[in-house]
């Protein structure tokens, strides 16, 4: 790369981090400006930065920048995740991919007029939607597990399809092969680059878990396997590597590697920086005469794509399911088009050029165009779009518990009797399968693991309390769960007796994880209810409340949701108190409040099942 070619690359980088933090600070979709910034500065705007400057490189530097960005996509999918999904998924993969090729062709043939073999193109590009767009996007929202996993699952698995399938379409029509042949080739090139990637993916592993390379060294020395595996794979067959970096990192994702961890944050940052390169650059090579020469019925073709051949193909292949027609409503609008569409249009004009077909610079515009519509209406739309379809953050109500012993799993078993999905998350095996065996859902693993927190729900949670003895442990949970996730409430317990000040869980007589979970042991532990008349006592914090010795609050219960009690938590007429009293002792909270119930500790955990904290 020359001097001049080191200078745009420099400025790509620098417009596009400006335009990602202006993203962040006016709490807009960074993608769209993204697109804006790159026209700006790009030959059509204030002509700073040349595209053509990268010279042949520039295709490269694309397939580069995918790689990596799949690779990362690749590890956040789980096996378990896309085998619940596994139907819709492959369906999504097929024939969605098939229907929204179909339909894109057709709209660009009828409606512009474009000659059938540009227009196939066309249907071939829009089929992907890919972890470019769909996850920054997703990642502004708190919604239905279930939605989220088949949008980020069918995003990453059909880059690399729809990569391969619009190359073979490419070469058919420029007469490097024949029908039979092109169908043949997009099934050994899918095969060629997971079959590279899985090795590629259990030589890393192995690497890793024999500690061969240096810890200062692991994250440098897997990004250079990804891309050397996938280089291998493309060098067998054309974009198998995209494939390659996509198995790689499912293979790694779900290997259990605790090295994980500053590896995925490594890539995250590492694909932020890419993305703003790489959309720069590509909305800086858009003609705005070309896109003018489309005119208005360029929109109606995007319209049709979007938002008439992706519902079809939605609810063709969500069928049966179990998705409602809220999720499948929301599955059905998101669908924006992203990198590689935006990347194969430019080399298709190539392509065609060379072949001396015509059709490329409006192909390229009206790629660019389905792009820069698609990311914005539905960047600009979807946390509204998810509000109206009530699959938003209102509709989760999640809790995270860290520790499964006696105390964990009774608070766990009185969320679950209220309504609340409720995940227990430890370390220790006797806790772990007494969890199992009362019924409630636990995840064996370290808290401290950002993975460990993401496979337990914490992005579906509203709540994650820190039960452990290590009150430094508890504290480094809540600075990791604050840092990597978007959850409202982040309760860490203290050792040592809650005053009227604490805004901890638990205010009361509450001496210590210890004693609590000895006295649940033991049988004598008694839970009561009581219910709160309007009355002197009304809007006073918890923390302030009379209880009895050994007695402290675990549930505030409020119309119809349920918190775990804190200090600074005021009460209000109709609410009920739910406390752990480790004496027989009749409590001052009787005098004051009506007693709804009261049973022991150790029988109030019955057998109860309860669900993950993925929302209602």
């Amino acid at each position: 790369m020359d001097h001049h070619a080191f200078y745009h690359a420099g400025l790509a980088v620098a417009v596009g981090m400006a335009a990602q933090t202006l993203a962040m600070r006016l709490g807009v979709p960074s993608i769209i400006l993204l697109l804006a910034a790159g026209v700006a500065v790009g030959p059509d705007g204030l002509a700073l930065l040349d595209p053509g400057a990268f010279g042949a490189a520039r295709t490269e530097l694309v397939t580069l920048a995918v790689t990596v960005i799949l690779f990362e996509g690749g590890l956040a999918l789980r096996l378990e995740d896309l085998r619940r999904q596994q139907r819709s998924l492959i369906l999504l993969l097929t024939l969605g991919a098939a229907v929204s090729m179909l339909t894109g062709s057709a709209a660009a043939h009828y409606v512009l007029a474009v000659p059938w073999p540009t227009a196939c193109l066309y249907g071939a590009l829009v089929i992907v939607t890919g972890p470019t767009v769909v996850t920054p996007l997703l990642s502004r929202l708190k919604l239905d597990r279930t939605v989220r996993e088949l949008l980020v699952g069918e995003g990453v698995l059909i880059d690399p399809i729809g990569a391969i399938v619009a190359v073979v379409a490419a070469q058919y029509i420029v007469g490097y092969a024949r029908v039979w042949e092109a169908g043949w080739l997009v099934f050994v090139r899918l095969g060629v680059g997971a079959l590279v990637g899985a090795l590629a993916g259990v030589a890393s592993v192995t690497a890793l878990r024999r500690g061969w390379i240096p810890e200062e060294l692991r994250n440098p020395t897997i990004l250079a396997t990804v891309l050397l595996a996938a280089a291998l794979a493309s060098g067998m067959s054309s974009e198998a590597g995209l494939m390659s970096a996509v198995v790689q990192g499912v293979v790694m994702g779900n290997a259990g590697l605790r090295e994980l961890g500053p590896l995925r944050q490594f890539k995250e940052e590492l694909t932020v920086l890419l993305l703003s390169f790489i959309f720069v650059v590509l909305a800086a090579d858009l003609s705005i005469d070309a896109v003018r020469a489309l005119g208005w019925p360029a929109l109606l073709v995007v319209a049709i794509v979007a938002w008439l051949g992706r519902p079809l193909a939605v609810f063709l292949c969500t069928r049966g399911s179990g998705l409602n027609v809220r999720q499948r409503a929301f599955v059905s609008w998101i669908c924006p088009r992203g990198i590689v569409a935006a990347a194969m249009a430019g080399l298709f004009d190539i392509l065609l050029d060379k072949a001396g077909i015509a059709g490329g610079d409006q192909l390229e515009a009206l790629v660019f165009v389905t792009v820069a519509v698609t990311v914005t209406v539905q960047g600009l739309t979807a946390g509204v779009v998810g509000r109206l379809l009530r699959i938003d953050a209102p509709s989760m109500q999640g809790t995270i518990v860290i520790g499964a012993d006696s105390l964990s799993r009774l608070l766990a078993h009185l969320l679950v009797a209220r309504g609340r999905q409720v995940v227990l998350i430890d370390k220790n095996p006797q806790y772990c399968a007494a969890a199992h065996a009362e019924g409630l859902p636990v995840y064996a693993g370290d808290a401290l693991s950002a993975e460990s927190l993401e496979e337990a729900g914490a992005r579906y949670a509203d709540t994650v309390l820190s039960l452990t003895r290590n009150q430094e442990l508890n504290t480094l949970i809540a600075q990791r769960v604050r840092s990597d996730f978007r959850v409202e409430r982040i309760l860490v317990v203290g050792e040592g007796r809650s005053t009227s000040s604490d805004h901890r869980p638990f205010p009361g007589d509450f001496t210590g994880l210890d004693e609590a979970n000895h006295e649940i042991r033991s049988g004598r532990a008694r839970l009561v209810e009581y219910e709160v008349a309007a009355g002197d006592w009304e809007g006073r914090d918890l923390g302030a409340l009379p209880y009895g010795a050994g007695e402290f609050a675990l549930l505030l219960g409020r119309g119809e949701h349920s918190y775990v009690a804190t200090g600074e938590q005021t009460v209000q007429a109709g609410d009920r108190l739910v406390c752990l009293s480790a004496r027989g002792d009749v409590s001052p909270l009787a005098a004051i409040f009506s007693v709804v119930h009261e049973t022991g500790a150790r029988d109030a955990r019955g057998s109860a099942g309860a669900a993950p904290a993925t929302g209602k």
